[in-house]
């Protein structure tokens, strides 16, 4: 079989941002979905992300703006640490995080793709090893971006990277009504986990995306495991207790008679173990696949940083992809190599935030608590993490910046 151009397996925002950049490019590509846009369409609520400037300005950069809306954009972010006062602080964001639910935006950036003459080929719900070792015949490289089955087949996990073998938060996310809409809110309750708040655009307008990060046994935990078709008002009522308790500044912007879930398909629970995986597999053809997104690292959402890394990847691979081969087994451990300078720090960032701030990182977030300059600093890392890593993970550059100026 003679083989031509890059296959990329799966639709996410890292498969559909490496697709749609190999095409501007002039790299022919095959990208290979379980589901349609239509499908994506009306599917369950996949996630709650932010997006912020830099992936924002690859999807311009490609002619992909989507859901722009007024609303829709968090230009502030507030931090509140539970306690007796709680520590809290706002700060001011240089360029806005935008939030839309992936039912919309997925299937937009595949119709970009396939109105563009790409080639889009539909599969087997959950293709294996087996599928992906067929399909690279036909291609000089195949890069994999989503996929249960092939991922676990293909890159086992990297040890050396990968410190946690078993959740560290149970999960909770869905879209709401009856929740004023103020900016990005990130709540911290101490040893029981965080909750985010962020105003979102979805398939009914705005709505108030929310994830609960609950700590396993802890008293959080409760929450993440109710089932609102079972007893819809008995979730509701124990969601508005719990952000009462342990998020009270989303709680006071709760109107009790409208709370609720937009409906049974806006929310998601369950769990993610946080996991790096080999990036490159050898395949019976000869040829070689590449992990991506998803596929190659899992990081728990805390530090909100899931879809920002993988747009950024898919960049970093489509750009040496566009250099030209040969794709062999050095091409793809370089690609994995400038991906990891990214990857390196929202990894070791991630992790670090499921456990309890250093003395360091605790007298940042009290400096900015009475400094607008820290605060707002501190809130802009998020746009920025190999910076934020730099310092967070640093007690003489935080101190530093504890003491200087610009």
């Amino acid at each position: 079989m003679t083989s031509s151009g890059i296959g990329v397996v799966g639709t996410g925002i890292s498969g559909l941002t490496l697709a749609l950049r190999l095409r501007q490019l002039g790299v022919d590509v095959t990208l290979y979905t379980e589901k349609t846009a239509d499908q994506m369409r009306g599917g369950r609520l996949p996630n709650t992300v932010a997006r912020m400037w830099r992936t924002r300005e690859r999807e311009r950069t490609m002619g992909c703006e989507h859901f722009a809306v007024e609303g829709s954009f968090a230009t502030t972010a507030k931090i509140s640490l539970k306690g007796a006062p709680p520590l809290e602080f706002r700060g001011v964001l240089d360029e806005p995080f935008h939030a839309v639910d992936f039912r919309l935006l997925l299937p937009a950036l595949l119709d970009d793709y396939t109105s563009r003459g790409g080639r889009l080929v539909v599969t087997e719900p959950s293709p294996g090893a087996a599928e992906v070792e067929k399909w690279s015949a036909a291609h000089e490289l195949i890069v994999v971006a989503a996929g249960r089955r092939s991922v676990a087949e293909l890159f086992p996990r990297d040890e050396t990277r990968s410190p946690h073998v078993a959740p560290q938060r149970s999960l909770l996310a869905g879209l709401y009504t009856g929740v004023t809409l103020a900016g990005f809110s990130y709540n911290v309750s101490p040893g029981c986990g965080e909750i985010f708040q962020m105003p979102m655009w979805t398939r009914e307008g705005l709505a108030a995306g929310m994830m609960v990060e609950a700590v396993p046994g802890g008293p959080l935990e409760p929450v993440t495991r109710l089932s609102y078709r079972d007893d819809p008002r008995g979730f509701v009522r124990t969601l508005l207790d719990t952000l009462t308790e342990h998020a009270p500044r989303i709680a006071e912007r709760v109107d009790p008679g409208s709370f609720a879930p937009l409906g049974p398909d806006d929310l998601l629970q369950g769990a993610v173990t946080p996991v790096v995986r080999t990036p490159v597999a050898k395949l019976s053809t000869g040829r070689i696949a590449l992990a991506v997104g998803d596929a190659w690292i899992t990081n728990d959402p805390v530090t909100g940083q899931g879809a920002n890394l993988g747009s950024h990847c898919a960049w970093v691979a489509a750009e040496a992809i566009a250099q030209g081969g040969p794709y062999d087994e050095t091409f793809a451990m370089s690609v994995a190599e400038e991906m990891w300078k990214m990857a390196g720090p929202v990894t070791e960032w991630a992790n670090a935030f499921l456990q309890p701030p250093p003395e360091h990182v605790l007298r940042l977030l009290i400096g900015a608590a009475t400094d607008q300059y820290l605060a707002d600093h501190f809130v802009n890392m998020f746009a920025d993490p190999i910076y934020a890593w730099s310092i967070l993970s640093d007690p003489e550059k935080t101190e530093s910046l504890l003491t200087s100026r610009p």
